[in-house]
């Protein structure tokens, strides 16, 4: 006869082993769009479903940017329950997949990161100089603070904050509704941008533009744009959004079961 409590310990190891074996099989996608001249639409001039491979235990599915530097699309996520590091992917065309470590360093260092980031979320772009960092002022959400790349800091370089950067920039002229948890920005070889979503809508962004002095709402921009087609399965609390030399492009992170 068995043992109650071997049968017992056995279905528990069982039940372990199948939960690990699920948190290992769901897979995350990102959803793509670009804008169309008017608004960002899923699928426009994109592969719209991109499958993100061999991804470390540990990351943070919350907490992910992009950005292309002429030469590769990167994508960031930071781990679990830590803000100083980065793990960074690669978007590989024969796999047509973003995978760990595709053509990059798997992790990079953030340094000298204030206490007061709001490491909740970041941001990521390249400007045709540098690789820059950002995150909000989690006592006062209209202040961006910066970091940058530096190449010669460790093995691998490292995010610095304040590094070839303004150190806090001004957000300015926000609409009322604008949703301070949900942002993205870019550079277009012309200007930096910085996009809201309102909170009163998952299809609806705000954008602004560095005047040279703050980033200021509608400044040399169309304020408000609105988004069409992305499925409804995607995340609502987290976007991204990029601009690779010809199209503006937009993401959204879907976990698969």
């Amino acid at each position: 006869m068995l043992n109650p409590i071997s049968m017992k310990c056995n279905f528990f190891l069982l039940f372990i082993l199948l939960n690990l074996f699920v948190t290992r099989a769901q897979n995350f996608f990102l959803h793509q769009g670009a804008f169309n001249g008017q608004y960002y639409e899923y699928g426009y001039n994109s592969l719209p479903k991109i499958e993100i491979k061999y991804a470390p235990e540990d990351i943070d599915w919350n907490r992910w940017s992009l950005l292309e530097d002429g030469e590769v699309y990167r994508l960031y996520f930071m781990p679990l329950g830590k803000s100083n590091k980065l793990y960074q992917f690669g978007f590989n065309p024969s796999s047509n997949a973003y995978e760990y470590g595709y053509m990059s360093a798997p992790v990079i260092p953030i340094l000298d990161l204030p206490s007061n980031a709001d490491v909740s979320n970041f941001s990521i772009l390249f400007d045709g100089y540098d690789y820059r960092l950002y995150f909000l002022d989690k006592y006062d959400t209209q202040i961006i603070l910066q970091c940058a790349y530096d190449e010669n800091t460790g093995s691998t370089g490292a995010y610095r904050y304040g590094y070839k950067s303004i150190s806090k920039i001004v957000i300015s002229n926000a609409p009322i509704d604008t949703d301070w948890n949900r942002w993205s920005m870019l550079h277009d070889g012309k200007d930096y941008r910085l996009y809201f979503m309102s909170k009163n809508s998952n299809d609806l962004l705000y954008q602004f533009a560095y005047n040279g002095s703050t980033y200021d709402y509608g400044f040399n921009s169309m304020a408000r744009i609105s988004i069409t087609g992305y499925p409804s399965s995607t995340s609502k609390s987290k976007f991204s959004i990029l601009h690779d030399g010809v199209n503006y492009r937009l993401y959204k992170l879907q976990k698969n079961n």
